[in-house]
């Protein structure tokens, strides 16, 4: 086991740096870079896991456990590096507003029916009119 420890450590010492680079909120780029960085170190402490597990008596559920989560630091991966490619600023199309991409044109039409027009006033009218 004396060399899990430095694949851990470089792992570890790899997601402080995506931790860092986030509460900075470092640019996609530079994101896809650490997090892929961070995959390659994940991926090395997994394999040589799966393939002590047996010598070094390792219980079935961690291996699984660090697969998954290496599943969903490659799906971050993927997310993170395709917004690194998109092309940023300059002669872009601005992004689409939330109407259009619930694909609706207009907000709708709120109607109000104002009767009174105290402090008492509620969505149906005045309360102590009642």
């Amino acid at each position: 086991m004396e060399k899990f420890a430095p694949l851990r450590q470089e792992a570890e010492k790899r997601a402080a740096l995506i931790k860092a680079a986030s509460e900075r909120k470092a640019p996609p780029q530079e994101a896809c870079g650490l997090i892929k960085a961070y995959v390659a170190a994940e991926s090395k402490v997994v394999n040589y896991v799966t393939t002590k597990q047996t010598a070094c008596q390792i219980p079935a559920e961690i291996p699984k456990q660090l697969k998954a989560s290496q599943a969903n630091s490659q799906k971050m991966m993927k997310v993170v590096c395709q917004a690194a490619a998109q092309p940023q600023g300059g002669g872009q199309a601005a992004a689409p507003s939330l109407s259009e991409a619930l694909g609706s044109s207009a907000a709708p039409e709120v109607r109000s029916v104002r009767s009174g027009g105290s402090t008492f006033d509620t969505l149906n009218g005045n309360v102590l009119a009642r």
